[in-house]
């Protein structure tokens, strides 16, 4: 699999290309363009909080640390709340997205379980896609774009490490070939939450952008 320049070197390259065609090709503000360029590095890094205590899901908890908060302030009506209940909300978020993720993806997961597959991926684009409900509907769809296509990034990363061993001058396929770019896993209940946290999420993202219904599972604050 790639170490953590590999994948630092390709998220950047992909947010690159990501910003450069938001900004050339879609005509989005260059602030936009910036943002969606940076989702895209940043998501690139965010398959490796899975992995044991190192210094990528170090990095990658303090990224979710700062970016969950925002993300959940983007997603509400902050108008409709005071400072001190915005105050509370942000510092909740941190302690969940710092800590709880954390402790939640080490007991429930391996490396290069089911985080590493493409499932994942669009989890993670619905999440931004989510995070961005309040700006206009281009907006909104470029950084879930960008997000699935930096987190998908890491992915063929791996997989293209895990392609071919090279020992004794043969080449073949190590044994980690086939485990990024996956839709199942070996084990039955990460494949079953992962298809469930999916399902939910994408329903919730097809209302949000009117295709069904006008009822949320759980109701957005207005």
């Amino acid at each position: 699999m790639g170490n953590f320049g590999h994948h630092l070197a390709g998220s950047v390259a992909a947010g690159g290309v990501c910003g450069a065609a938001a900004y050339y090709g879609l005509h989005t503000g260059l602030a936009d363009a910036g943002a969606c360029g940076l989702i895209c590095g940043i998501s690139g890094l965010i398959p490796d909080i899975d992995s044991p205590v190192s210094r990528p899901s170090d990095i990658i908890a303090n990224l979710a640390g700062a970016l969950v908060p925002m993300f959940a302030l983007q997603a509400i009506d902050s108008a409709g709340y005071s400072p001190s209940e915005l105050l509370i909300i942000a510092f909740i978020t941190y302690l969940i997205a710092r800590f709880g993720l954390r402790a939640m993806i080490g007991r429930f997961t391996v490396h290069r379980g089911m985080i590493h597959s493409i499932p994942a991926a669009v989890i993670w684009g619905a999440v931004v896609f989510l995070a961005f409900r309040r700006a206009p509907g281009l907006t909104q769809n470029i950084m879930a774009t960008a997000a699935t296509i930096g987190f998908a990034t890491h992915l063929m990363i791996d997989e293209m490490f895990s392609l071919v061993d090279i020992s004794g001058g043969k080449f073949t396929p190590k044994a980690s070939s086939g485990t990024a770019l996956k839709f199942f896993g070996h084990a039955v209940f990460p494949n079953i939450l992962t298809y469930a946290i999916l399902s939910v999420l994408l329903y919730i993202c097809a209302v949000d952008a009117g295709f069904v219904g006008n009822k949320y599972i759980i109701a957005w604050p207005e």
